[in-house]
């Protein structure tokens, strides 16, 4: 999913469009979470996923929506627990079933409000 800005705007506008557009999503998926009864016991939710978007756009350098596993493999060495390819792979699999290559926020978010995820043990 590629979103390229208009070809008007150059360098540091486009960038910031490109981030506004991409925060403007990941607020609306926030708000799925918030309205999702099956997260309604979990405390401070709305504190939770704010700081989960701050992060997963932290590191969804190129701004469409998914980490892949560089982007991962940066996370964890900047989180101190850094991870061969072959583990970041693994993790990748493990949080999207083994459909994809790369973590959507969806899924980010899903991963990290999980309660016994092996993920977060690795």
């Amino acid at each position: 999913m590629s979103v390229a800005p208009s070809n008007r705007f150059q360098g540091g506008k486009a960038f910031g469009m490109l981030k506004a557009r991409q925060e403007r999503r990941l607020a609306e998926i926030n708000r799925e979470f918030l309205c999702d009864q099956k997260y309604s016991d979990e405390e401070d939710l709305p504190e939770k996923l704010s700081a989960f978007k701050e992060k997963y756009m932290e590191f969804d350098l190129n701004n469409e929506g998914e980490i892949d596993l560089m982007s991962l493999k940066r996370m964890m060495e900047k989180l101190g627990v850094p991870k061969t390819h072959l583990e970041i792979r693994k993790m990748i699999s493990e949080v999207t079933g083994g459909v994809s290559h790369t973590i959507s926020y969806r899924d980010f978010v899903n991963m990290m409000l999980g309660k016994r995820s092996a993920v977060l043990k690795l």
